[in-house]
């Protein structure tokens, strides 16, 4: 069953209409095209370091065994990490830009919202970016350092893709995967964090491929919660899987981080997902 439209909440239309929508992309946007989810994500690190023999097979079942634990997972990637070293930028690499994955209808869906301001995503891939690029060639695209470009954009309206942990097609600029990366970042980036910040408190946001267990998600609002208090700010969104909501966590995420949940189904891998999308973009 296609997504009716009528679930689309009027403060999203309005802030959509009115050119003050964003959408962030989560991890879940891009396992569509066969890239890896936390879990997966963290085996292939552990069989990478066992590969470079930078670990123990006994480390590496420790690991294992705590990653069937998701509020392990950044402690088990700063591990990994650490572990990696000089490897850990080739593994990027192999993993996100190596195997070439194609953007999907969702990826698509996304750039065909032509009345955002920006899209800010936790991912590391180019899916984005190439799905934008049918269309707009010469899409500005950013990472944390680049802050006087992200200023310019926001205060010109102009639209822009904020890749908020890091490029993997720019490696030595740095990956954000860790709590303690992301300490170091803002510490070294006030400018960032505050940027962050504002669009939060400008902007309606729109989560797409997002949960709860995703750390780099929660990550990024751990740390600018403050930013959009239930009390503040304009209301955000994010497109959730019915059957796996639960009122605690409807409650969690307004509560916490001011963010409203729209049920969508599982149904054809998450089929009314990019139905949403294309919802959203016909709303009048």
């Amino acid at each position: 069953m296609a997504f009716d439209s009528t679930r689309i909440p009027s403060k999203l239309k309005e802030a959509y209409l009115a050119n003050r929508c964003a959408i962030l992309v989560g991890a879940g946007a891009s396992a569509g095209a066969g890239l890896p989810l936390w879990g997966r994500l963290l085996d292939d690190m552990v069989n990478a370091a066992l590969a470079h023999a930078v670990i123990s097979p006994a480390k590496a079942a420790q690991y294992r065994q705590l990653a069937t634990k998701p509020d392990k997972y950044l402690m088990i990637a700063s591990g990994l990490k650490d572990d990696l070293r000089v490897y850990f930028d080739e593994f990027i690499e192999a993993t996100f830009i190596a195997p070439k994955p194609a953007p999907t209808g969702l990826h698509e869906a996304i750039v065909a919202l032509d009345k955002l301001q920006f899209v800010l995503t936790t991912n590391y891939d180019t899916l984005i970016e190439r799905a934008c690029r049918i269309k707009d060639p010469d899409v500005s695209v950013c990472t944390f350092r680049d802050t006087g470009e992200i200023q310019r954009r926001l205060s010109k309206r102009e639209f822009f893709i904020l890749k908020a942990h890091g490029d993997a097609t720019k490696i030595t600029n740095g990956i954000i995967l860790t709590d303690a990366d992301y300490r170091d970042l803002l510490f070294r980036q006030r400018g960032y964090q505050s940027l962050l910040s504002a669009m939060f408190t400008m902007f309606t946001i729109v989560f797409v491929g997002a949960s709860m267990t995703d750390p780099e998600v929660l990550l990024l609002l751990n740390y600018i919660a403050d930013a959009f208090t239930p009390s503040a700010g304009p209301s955000h969104f994010a497109a959730m899987a019915q059957e796996d909501i639960t009122d605690v966590e409807k409650d969690r995420w307004f509560k916490d981080f001011n963010i409203q949940l729209i049920p969508v189904s599982k149904v054809d891998n998450y089929a009314e997902l990019t139905e949403f999308l294309v919802a959203l973009k016909n709303v009048a």
